[in-house]
């Protein structure tokens, strides 16, 4: 095992064994240790009285490897050295990325409700005042520049973040350090259809529905039926379309006929992988290693398949190296939580602009809906206008039922008469913390607060397993 280092501003140096020194000046009060223990995080020494010279620091070279994935992300961290892979940490995260659709669609539910009932609004307005009231609101300029949708964002976003998550866990000079993913493609032609050769790969397998009914044959009044339904997730594509008339269409959503035809896979994960790698190869800093020769060399290294294997065996290819030292290794499994809550928020008032008293604009850029102009729109200021200038910080006010929750889901406690950790998964009652972890503790899955202690807030990405702290 080895500790990481830093010094008194926060500069990351390289690990030590020397544990007697470092326990000596804790003691003291010359150093602290950050993280270890109970957090979770794998841990790293402070040193209050010393500052690196960076002149002086032996040349390194330290490899992050990201595995992609959908709803796990595998991770290394490792170094070479004297030609032997020394391998610091392997691990999964567990992403959120499937989560974002559904989140989307009730979004756009709740989006449709507001202007369904803000368009009635209108039009009783305007009977009761006998003239046309319309509703014109400006385009933001905004959302023409990024038309990407959330999911894939976030999917981008959550690869990146956890590169800089690593980086915390395992400081060392950035300068040392190479980012390197795996590069997956994924033949979803191939997979969905199976194999073709020559021009009839490009030649497109879809072909329309025959319109006639597939339970009776009829012709004549038919209606689109989609075998996998929408809400379910299914698309518009011609595979997952059939046509039926009327009255059969009605005994099948009512359960009395069955449709024995299955509809077409939907292999919304593998395009979102295929769509996030294509948009991280635009960054000039990550390498890639073909996932052909991520295989071969996972054999070789005898490991198993698995998302933390795949991401160790991407470094060894990187690198050109069978050999492996995994005495220093750490296991760490993350799970990726929503760090906001918009169920403990009431309302948030704006941010305030005021000069001699008199409110001159609200937030720093237009809020929906927002007549009043915003501080972009009144700057700049003239010097002696800027000076009297005084900010009122905008504030969140509590939902009245929910701001007593003793915690939110992804914070770090620890459960005082046992001295064991969990990370509380969701907000269910005002008097209990909830976590499946403390199944294996307590025996339930509950525990009053009064028993236990906070030790972290929601990072958003979260260590709930770390091998050095069970061990």
């Amino acid at each position: 095992m080895v500790i990481f280092t830093v010094d008194k501003h926060g500069r990351p140096g390289h690990p030590t064994r020397r544990f007697d020194m470092v326990r000596k000046l804790v003691k003291q009060g010359r150093a602290k240790i950050i993280g270890g223990g109970t957090s979770g995080k794998p841990p790293v020494v402070m040193f209050l009285d010393r500052e690196f010279d960076y002149t002086k620091t032996i040349e390194r070279r330290l490899f992050v490897v990201l595995d992609p994935g959908y709803h796990h992300i595998g991770f290394a961290v490792c170094e070479l050295r004297w030609g032997v892979l020394i391998v610091y940490c392997i691990g999964v995260l567990e992403t959120r990325i499937p989560e974002i659709k559904d989140l989307m669609t009730k979004r756009r539910g709740y989006r449709r409700n507001r202007r369904y009932h803000s368009r009635c609004r209108k039009k009783r307005m305007s009977k009761r005042q006998s003239r046309v009231l319309t509703k014109f609101k400006a385009p933001r300029n905004v959302r023409t520049k990024d038309r990407t949708n959330a999911t894939l964002r976030h999917g981008i976003e959550t690869h990146l973040n956890l590169y800089k998550k690593l980086l915390k866990f395992f400081p060392f000079p950035v300068e040392q350090f190479v980012f390197v993913m795996e590069d997956n493609i994924f033949d979803v032609r191939t997979m969905t259809w199976g194999k073709t050769d020559g021009t009839g790969y490009q030649k497109s397998p879809r072909v329309p529905a025959e319109k006639k009914c597939i339970l009776c044959g009829t012709e004549d009044n038919l209606q689109k039926h989609h075998l996998i339904q929408r809400k379910c997730g299914g698309t518009d594509v011609q595979e997952n379309v059939v046509y039926l008339c009327r009255d059969c269409h009605e005994d099948v959503h009512a359960g009395r006929v069955y449709i024995p035809v299955d509809g077409v896979k939907q292999w919304r994960a593998l395009g979102t992988v295929n769509a996030i790698i294509g948009r991280l190869r635009e960054i000039p800093w990550l390498k890639f290693v073909p996932a052909s020769d991520v295989v071969q060399m996972r054999k070789r290294l005898g490991l198993e398949k698995g998302h933390a294997n795949d991401a160790l065996a991407t470094a060894a290819v990187f690198c050109n190296c069978t050999e492996t030292d995994r005495t220093h290794m750490i296991e760490l499994n993350m799970v990726k939580f929503r760090r906001h809550n918009r169920a403990r928020i009431h309302a948030v008032r704006d941010r305030l602009y005021k000069v001699d008293g008199k409110i001159v604009a609200k937030n720093r850029r237009k809020r929906t809906d927002q007549k009043e102009p915003s501080f972009a729109d009144i700057s700049p200021l003239p010097p002696e206008i800027q000076r009297k200038l005084k900010v009122y910080p905008g504030t969140k006010i509590l939902n009245p039922l929910r701001k007593e929750m003793p915690t939110i889901a992804g914070e770090v406690w620890v459960h005082e008469p046992t001295g064991k950790r969990f990370v509380t998964t969701g907000v269910v009652s005002q008097k209990y913390l909830y976590s499946p972890q403390l199944e294996k503790i307590v025996g339930k899955t509950y525990v009053k607060p009064e028993e236990c202690k906070r030790i972290l807030r929601n990072e958003g990405i979260v260590v709930m397993y770390n091998s050095l702290y069970h061990s």
